[in-house]
């Protein structure tokens, strides 16, 4: 049976084109949901090294303005006309995950007659800090995650009910969304850079695509939803080993020798805490070639396109994921560091008095001088006791590398 669509990503990112999610969002929850729908069913076998299709990818932007909600709930209605994909509860402790991730086991047959088991879970959250938990709280459910990440033949974790069984095949998958300041309570800084941070492509957007009042969608709009429906169950049917073109594998050869995952001067994201991220970048192409290739059609060939697909994919995420950690660090203050750096780097000089009236909800006039104090030795803030037309009082002017800031 035919596709309806050319590629399923591009199609859909082209029906969301009038909605008002960012459209960087529009294209990951795109790629979870095509994930979804192949499951631990396929992989990528490169000598002894096995992939698989899963990913976890958290939406990461101020609270409201760039519909993250919106955009996971637009892409995972998707996944409700195919009854096979499981998928585990927005809020969620480690037991109970574990008891949905062993609840998902089911046998798949082949296309080559072999008959597998496997325990493929969708998580979807809405709110990443609840299902993590706070961060004194959620190191089991943080090591858990990370052990999953690379599909284990077999997971033993002590259920709610207090067993110990073995799960057989488990296959994680997960989409999430979140704010800086709420990835901040969840995460310990010692946790940047390694361990399930490192296994996470933090997507970031400043904000929304477009206003859209009333998003009704047009006939032309519900029947390319039609068609993409019809085509994601093609896409759930597919079952086997992917392979990878004799061009494909030649030039990926290439690229992985070329690869230097320690020179930080060849990263896009020069943010050291993702030093453990790019060790694992090869990996994250592998897994994306496959979406993008089950996207397009039910050949088991990865061709040297869908690679570079996901190479421009994955670059896009670079580009912008440092700003996820930005309220993450070792200091009690430093997301009220970081608030009244953009404060006053935003109005390039404001008076103490005004500073303080935006932000005295947040931090008080004890913490103030710790927060204003830190700043001034970063040397992009100097305190002045004169302001425009020589107004008197206190006065701080941002001194940052503007021309650097405005490109």
């Amino acid at each position: 049976m035919s596709r309806h669509t050319k590629n399923w990503i591009d199609s859909y990112i082209e029906l969301q084109s009038n909605t008002e999610p960012a459209a960087i969002f529009d294209r990951w929850v795109a790629y979870s949901v095509v994930a979804a729908a192949l499951r631990r069913k396929v992989h990528l076998q490169l000598g002894r090294l096995t992939y698989y299709p899963n990913l976890y990818i958290v939406l990461v932007a101020g609270p409201g303005v760039a519909r993250k909600t919106q955009s996971i709930k637009y892409g995972t209605n998707f996944l409700d006309s195919i009854p096979e994909i499981r998928t585990c509860a927005d809020s969620a402790t480690k037991e109970a995950m574990t008891d949905d991730i062993e609840g998902s086991a089911m046998d798949t047959m082949l296309d080559n007659g072999e008959n597998i088991r496997h325990s493929s879970l969708n998580i979807i959250s809405k709110e990443f800090e609840s299902f993590l938990g706070q961060k004194k709280e959620n190191t089991r459910m943080l090591t858990a995650l990370t052990d999953l990440f690379d599909c284990p033949s077999e997971w033993s974790s002590r259920t709610r009910h207090g067993t110990s069984n073995a799960i057989v095949g488990p296959w994680i998958n997960l989409l999430a969304a979140t704010t800086p300041d709420s990835l901040a309570s969840s995460l310990p800084a010692s946790a940047i850079g390694g361990g399930l941070t490192s296994r996470i492509l933090f997507v970031w957007a400043e904000k929304k695509k477009k206003a859209i009042a009333i998003p009704e969608m047009t006939e032309k709009e519900k029947k390319l939803k039609k068609k993409l429906e019809d085509d994601l169950y093609q896409i759930s049917s597919i079952s086997g080993e992917y392979k990878m073109s004799p061009e494909c594998k030649r030039n990926w050869v290439d690229w992985y020798t070329n690869y230097d995952e320690d020179e930080s001067g060849e990263r896009i994201c020069e943010d050291k805490s993702f030093s453990g991220w790019y060790s694992r970048k090869p990996t994250y192409l592998m897994k994306l070639s496959m979406i993008r290739a089950a996207a397009a059609s039910q050949s088991l060939i990865i061709q040297w396109h869908h690679v570079e697909e996901a190479i421009e994919a994955i670059q896009q995420v670079e580009f912008v994921m440092g700003n996820a950690f930005k309220a993450i660090g070792k200091s009690e203050i430093t997301a009220e560091v970081d608030t009244v750096m953009q404060i006053i780097r935003t109005k390039r000089r404001v008076s103490e008095k005004e500073l303080m009236s935006i932000i005295w909800r947040d931090i008080d006039s004890t913490k103030f001088e710790n927060v204003i104090g830190t700043l001034m030795k970063t040397g992009k803030v100097v305190r002045e006791y004169k302001g425009p037309d020589d107004e008197r009082g206190i006065w701080y002017r941002w001194t940052g590398d503007l021309e650097k800031e405005n490109k």
